[in-house]
């Protein structure tokens, strides 16, 4: 006899598969641009992820949401409506600071097609688990979409989004949390090796730490100029599952000295979490390295659309974890990550995925040329996802996969600078409006007429921990470069000289 919470999960794993495939294709195809079809994009920044995941990020997650809320600029286009879901009320003030970035007239528009709500709950867990606990807000959802056609856009789908999709009977955009085992670290290698994409030499599936050590050693014999490898939790995120064990000042054939550096680095909550699995992985090092990134989105006909690449900047203890990006990635070597990227969608299409995905690679100089390795997939949207959308929305520009270059419709080209990790104590007291001044006094706010300048968000987060990120598009990297001392500048009271006026 089946246990019933069994039962329940098939059941909700049956449902959700009529409910794709009875109604995503049509949503999907009135969302595609240039279609004009009525519709309603419901935004849904809901983070399925470990609860140390939640723990760790704590207060900010809320702010997190909020980078999406850009998606209400859509509203401009003919046909498209928006409902946003958050955890908690957005601020006034971070409305208004999106709704400026629109022309005046369009203002009215963006207001009068968009639904703003809130599951007004802070608790540390998915917002789609806490919108599932408040029918009043999934009447007004429905009640809003009428009998439009209607598209989930979700941060990732999990069994939580999965019932709220199969709750207000609207389809996702996105994979069927059932395949979310093909973006776990073992499987992307796997699949990088079956599809003959670079990636680093390694080991998979490990689990406890003499399984590191053990890996770690057959890594470090077979390649005797390694300087250490990287030990990757299987379903981690923005690198915090990523722990570097360096080799400095141990022997070459050294077992008990690696087991007594695994123990120095490896916390408990760790040890635990590797149960679940994991990799040990050889640490890419070299001249010029560089940390490489392609996003893409999979279509229901199996077309993979490459919608960027961007030079990921990492930060934390180990430098491992995401701090913010710039677009697009290097020429040097973009094109050939586009390819790769394209390849790796086509591989997972097959498997069943959908929606957008992501494969972060690590690049150095090698033989007076590039080398691209390959390091993990992720199968959702992420911290490159806002400003990308947001540069998308507001200067309505493609990305040229081959020439590695942002395309606006005049045939200008446009590339920015993005962080989430400009952080201050002093600005606690800070207030959004404030930022927006302080950047528009200085001659740094963005233009809609020349599609330059400087978009802030993450403003409801400076009340937390004093932390807020941009966006900072420009012409050329210099521009861009220009913009992004002058904001730091300007934010702690110094005025910049000598910067070209956007």
């Amino acid at each position: 006899m089946q246990h019933p919470a069994s039962v329940r999960t098939q059941e909700r794993t049956r449902r959700f598969e009529r409910l794709q495939r009875e109604r995503l294709e049509r949503a999907w195809r009135a969302d595609l641009p240039g279609t004009h079809n009525p519709h309603v994009v419901v935004a849904l920044p809901s983070y399925s992820l470990d609860h140390t995941v939640y723990e760790h990020y704590g207060a900010r997650v809320g702010p997190l949401e909020n980078r999406y809320l850009y998606v209400i600029l859509r509203c401009q286009e003919p046909g498209t409506r928006v409902v946003y879901l958050s955890s908690m009320p957005v601020p006034a003030a971070v409305v208004d600071g999106y709704l400026g970035l629109a022309p005046a007239a369009a203002r009215r528009v963006i207001t009068e097609r968009s639904l703003l709500l809130s599951a007004d709950d802070s608790s540390r867990r998915p917002l789609a688990e806490k919108l599932l606990d408040d029918a009043e807000v999934l009447d007004t959802v429905r009640r809003f979409i009428g009998n439009d056609v209607a598209l989930i856009e979700g941060w990732n789908v999990g069994e939580a989004e999965r019932d709220l999709a199969i709750a207000l009977d609207v389809p996702i955009n996105g994979t069927d949390p059932r395949l979310r085992g093909l973006a776990t670290k073992s499987a992307g290698r796997r699949l990088f090796r079956d599809i003959g994409v670079p990636l680093p030499a390694g080991v998979e599936d490990i689990t406890s730490p003499a399984g590191v050590v053990a890996a770690a050693h057959d890594l470090r014999i077979a390649d005797p100029g390694l300087v250490g490898v990287v030990v990757k939790l299987d379903d981690s995120v923005a690198g915090d599952g990523n722990i570097v064990l360096r080799f400095d000042g141990l022997l070459r054939d050294d077992p008990a000295g690696l087991t007594d550096l695994v123990r120095q680095v490896m916390p408990r909550w760790y040890i635990e979490a590797l149960r679940q699995g994991g990799v040990v992985e050889a640490l890419v090092s070299g001249d010029g390295f560089c940390s490489p990134s392609g996003q893409a989105s999979i279509r229901l006909d199996g077309v993979i659309d490459v919608l960027s690449t961007h030079d990921q900047r990492l930060g934390g203890p180990q430098g491992q974890v995401y701090e913010g990006c710039s677009f697009p990635a290097a020429q040097a070597y973009a094109p050939d990550i586009g390819r790769y990227v394209a390849r790796v969608g086509e591989a997972l299409f097959a498997k069943g995925a959908l929606g957008r995905f992501a494969v972060d690679f690590a690049a150095v100089r090698r033989n007076g040329g590039w080398a691209l390795f390959a390091l993990e997939i992720n199968l959702r949207k992420g911290g490159t996802t806002h400003p990308y959308g947001v540069t998308r929305v507001l200067t309505g520009g493609r990305y040229d996969v081959e020439a590695a270059t942002f395309v606006l419709a005049d045939g200008t080209l446009r590339c920015y600078g993005a962080t989430d990790n400009l952080i201050d104590e002093k600005w606690l007291r800070l207030s959004p409006g404030q930022v927006r001044r302080r950047l528009a006094g200085a001659g740094f706010g963005f233009d809609s007429r020349s599609r330059i300048g400087v978009i802030p968000h993450l403003l409801d987060c400076l009340a937390v921990d004093g932390r807020m990120g941009y966006t900072a598009i420009g012409r050329n990297p210099d521009e861009v470069a220009s913009l992004e001392a002058g904001v730091d500048k300007v934010l702690r009271g110094v005025r910049p000289s000598g910067l070209a006026s956007p």
